[in-house]
């Protein structure tokens, strides 16, 4: 998938860092393994860099809008993700949070090792 360049943005002035153990892929508004022009940079960088792609999917247990059918939703979803990305070389990593703040670093330690 060629992803158009009105698509691409930079978020900050960062550098890319060569020395990480993987490309981190943080699956949040898109939580989708198909048609996913975010989720294809990312596969893009894994594969320049010659790292292996991590998907991090998260669902924390307490937000402004949560509620029991938006869970049920999100957690369906990743059930279906799993068994999509077991066909691919892609690390998926599906977080549900077992209680308000027990995830609280998590992204922030992958995105330090990424």
């Amino acid at each position: 998938m060629t992803i158009p360049d009105i698509r691409i943005q930079k978020c900050n002035n960062a550098d890319i860092n060569d020395h990480g153990e993987f490309v981190l892929y943080w699956m949040t508004a898109n939580r989708r393994p198909v048609w996913n022009f975010s989720l294809q940079r990312a596969v893009d960088h894994a594969k320049e860099l010659k790292k292996p792609l991590l998907i991090f999917e998260a669902l924390r247990c307490s937000y402004q809008w949560a509620s029991d059918r938006i869970h049920h939703f999100v957690i369906a979803g990743m059930a279906d993700n799993t068994r999509a990305f077991q066909k691919t070389k892609a690390l998926y990593f599906p977080y549900l949070e077992p209680n308000p703040g027990a995830g609280k670093g998590l992204l922030e330690e992958l995105a330090r090792r990424s």
